[in-house]
């Protein structure tokens, strides 16, 4: 199984999870957080901002499906069709294993 956390901008959350579920990944995470990527922020104008808010958006899926989840949140994030700075980022991770904590239940 893989863990993929997608950082995204807060107003492609909503259309990214549409399209997840649209495609059968329903089980997800969402919280909102603040970072900055390799430009160190934004300027505009006088003022700078440090840290500009992102949405996290986490699922478990398959290994097969992984594929399937990065290209449908890259489709949605991507500015244009070359993309930009600040698009997000996608971070996959192995999962050993999964325990469903009402029953018990281990998957993997």
């Amino acid at each position: 199984m893989k863990m993929i956390k997608s950082v995204v901008r807060p107003e492609k959350a909503d259309e990214v999870l549409n399209d997840l579920a649209d495609a059968g990944f329903i089980s997800a995470t969402r919280y909102s957080v603040l970072g900055r990527g390799k430009q160190r922020g934004l300027k505009l104008g006088d003022v700078y901002y440090d840290e500009i808010p992102k949405e996290t958006i986490v699922l478990v899926v398959e290994d097969e499906d992984e594929k399937a989840v990065i290209d449908i949140v890259q489709k949605v994030c991507r500015s244009g069709s070359e993309g930009s700075f600040g698009d997000g980022k996608i971070f996959v991770l192995p999962v050993e294993k999964a325990v469903t904590v009402s029953s018990g239940v281990e998957m993997l």
